[in-house]
């Protein structure tokens, strides 16, 4: 959405190389570097008083520092608006120099992607434009700028006149203390800086430029309208995303269907099983009582329709045979030899049979003729008719 992107503005304003030198390990405060910038102009630069108009206030933007025989150096790109910036705050979220549109040029120029200029191949270029009967110089050491100059007062195109205006500044570069150490001071010149002349009046791409331009890591976080407060634009976007993270949650749990909390539950129960250690529990073996068990405890419970018809003539029999058929009763429920080896989860027991046979039982699960009641922590109770036995894990 485009109420969610940030704006830049390109606005008019002017730009110079302002230089300082202190000492080799001096530095400067803001309000050091201010006070010497209105000495070096005796006041020319006179900033707005009123936060709400950020109109001709000066900003310092350190472009390169260096060591010269006379002291630390330090090199500024002077800037200040040209236009009143109140308006701006509505739309955009910072201004910069339409002139940024030629950073982005040039740096197209040292990139190589540029196919009708040569691209340089130390990254040291002499850019010149004309625009708006402006001629602009920026001057690159090694693809990063060290020097930018406007002067008014052109014509068209590029004549006579701007090329003796670049050939007065390459006197001055062969003398300067940083571009000398590039090979300006050479007397082949052309071949130390490659040159780059062009007329942006007759370029249509000059806003995509600029918005190229306003992406480079230079230009990212500088703003000609800096204000303590939010701006208009930039409140009006963090409310349409508060806005809209309150519907979403509103949304989820308003809307939230019982497929949506069943996959929850069965997401937490797959993870609280995983965190326990029980999801890898081995398919438990069931041991079936025989045949002749089940009959006794259906004919028990009172299920004598599910049992065949011999079983009626065995139980009218019963009182000829007490002793044996109250033998056989007591003898299925006998307990067996079984040692309990450790419980799981709480969920499933690890036993060892008579015969040394290993088996997992859970909830419910029979073992001869007896059914699993209640696995505890560290014991089992298993059940069979009314007797219950239990059996304690087994520490050795």
């Amino acid at each position: 959405m485009t109420l969610l992107k940030t704006h830049v503005a390109a606005i008019a304003a002017r730009m110079m190389t302002w230089e300082v030198t202190t000492a080799f390990d001096g530095t400067l405060t803001e309000t050091e570097l201010r006070k010497r910038f209105d000495d070096d102009f005796c006041g020319a630069f006179k900033e707005g008083c009123d936060e709400r108009d950020s109109f001709n206030q000066v900003f310092f933007w350190p472009l390169i520092s260096f060591n010269a025989t006379d002291g630390r150096k330090h090199r500024y790109l002077v800037a200040t608006a040209d236009e009143t910036l109140a308006g701006y705050r509505k739309k955009f979220d910072r201004c910069l120099p339409r002139q940024v549109a030629l950073y982005a040029m040039a740096d197209q120029v040292l990139r190589g992607e540029n196919t009708e200029k040569n691209a340089p191949e130390d990254g040291d270029l002499l850019f010149v434009a004309l625009w708006n009967n402006v001629l602009y110089v920026l001057v690159f050491v090694k693809g990063r700028l060290c020097h930018w100059s406007e002067d008014f007062g052109y014509g068209e195109s590029i004549d006579e006149r701007c090329r003796l205006r670049v050939e007065r500044f390459k006197s001055f570069l062969k003398s300067d203390d940083l571009f000398a150490n590039s090979g300006a001071s050479s007397s082949a010149f052309p071949v130390a800086f490659s040159e780059v002349y062009v007329c942006c009046d007759c370029l249509a791409n000059m806003d995509e430029l600029f918005r190229d331009g306003v992406r480079d890591p230079f230009w990212r976080h500088l703003d000609l309208d800096a204000c303590e407060s939010m701006k208009l634009c930039e409140k009006r976007r963090w409310t349409l995303c508060f806005a809209l993270f309150a519907l979403c949650t509103v949304l989820a749990l308003t809307c939230g269907t019982s497929w949506t909390w069943n996959r929850s539950l069965e997401w937490w129960r797959s993870w609280n099983g995983d965190a326990l250690g029980t999801s890898n529990v081995a398919p438990v073996e069931l041991s079936l009582p025989a045949a002749h068990d089940l009959e006794m405890l259906a004919w028990a419970k009172g299920h004598r329709d599910l049992l065949p018809a011999k079983w009626g003539r065995l139980r009218d029999g019963a009182a000829d045979e007490p002793r044996g058929r109250l033998q056989h009763s007591r003898c299925s429920c006998d307990s067996s030899a079984i040692k309990l080896l450790g419980i799981v989860g709480g969920r499933a027991a690890l036993v060892t049979t008579a015969a040394g046979e290993m088996k997992t039982l859970s909830l419910g699960d029979s073992l001869y003729s007896y059914r699993v009641k209640r696995i505890g922590m560290d014991d089992i109770v298993l059940r069979c008719g009314g007797k219950e036995v239990r059996y304690a894990v087994q520490t050795r």
